[in-house]
């Protein structure tokens, strides 16, 4: 049986009970935590029979030291384990980046540069780029910066048409069915 997983869109910072069950998919929902979500301005939840399995986060609350004109930053991208390598990152990483080019700015993220995972990732695509290493003040650790490359400021330089501000009615790429895994057993509430 293939499970069906539906995404929520949110255009404002989450609250309460929301906020709450967010956090949770979160392994350490600390201060800085608080402060991206304080500052959302779209966040993208995957859901599996009404459990949120999945978070992400367009936030203006940039700390890292970026040279780009008006960076949204896509941080905070959680997938509850067992509903990884299901493309459910994937779909959300398009519906962030969409919105945000969407809006006007240049999307960037900030990757521990002992992630792996996502390091592979950006690597990979061509949808982004370096823009500089750094040292988190947060983590004390080497972050490195990506910018999309492309942004309402590429498109308007190369003649093609700019995106329009997206209000609530950002289009997304088409959902995928997902398949869980034999050893993804069913949901755990978030």
């Amino acid at each position: 049986m293939l499970p069906t997983i539906e995404y929520s869109l949110s255009y404002a910072p989450p609250l309460g009970a929301e906020r709450d069950a967010l956090s949770a998919l979160c392994h350490t929902p600390d201060a800085r935590w608080h402060e991206r979500m304080d500052h959302a301005e779209f966040v993208v939840t995957a859901l599996h029979e009404g459990t949120r399995v999945g978070l992400g986060i367009v936030h203006t609350s940039v700390t890292a030291p970026t040279q780009v004109e008006r960076p949204l930053e896509l941080g905070g991208m959680f997938v509850h384990p067992a509903y990884r390598r299901l493309g459910i990152r994937q779909h959300m990483a398009d519906a962030r980046l969409t919105y945000a080019l969407s809006m006007g700015g240049t999307p960037i993220t900030v990757i521990d540069n002992r992630n792996e995972a996502s390091w592979s990732y950006y690597e990979r695509s061509s949808k982004w780029t370096p823009e500089q290493e750094y040292t988190g003040w947060f983590t004390g650790l080497p972050m490195t910066i990506w910018v999309a490359t492309e942004s309402s400021w590429y498109r308007t330089r190369m003649g093609m048409d700019p995106l329009v501000p997206a209000q609530p009615n950002v289009v997304l790429p088409p959902a995928q069915p997902l398949v869980l895994g034999p050893d993804q057993g069913n949901a755990v509430s978030a």
